[in-house]
């Protein structure tokens, strides 16, 4: 079953970021991370994969996710 992920659009009300450290969110901010967010998983499209799932059982893995952690191991 075929789900598309947009949890990662709204922030947690309890999300680890907000509860850092000035200097480790800073230096979060600065380094590629943020880049990555924006450019590449924000605008990954898992439409086309839906085909590759039936319409029952389990709830697939994020799509963006499993592309983000590919491209980022082929870095």
């Amino acid at each position: 079953m075929f789900r598309a992920n947009d949890n990662h659009a709204q922030q947690s009300l309890f999300e680890s970021i907000q509860w850092m450290n000035p200097r480790i969110r800073e230096k979060l901010y600065k380094s590629w991370a943020p880049i990555f967010y924006e450019q590449v998983f924000c605008k990954i499209d898992e439409e086309p994969f839906a085909s590759l799932y039936g319409t029952t059982g389990k709830p697939n893995f994020p799509v963006n996710i499993m592309l983000s952690l590919e491209y980022i191991k082929h870095m």
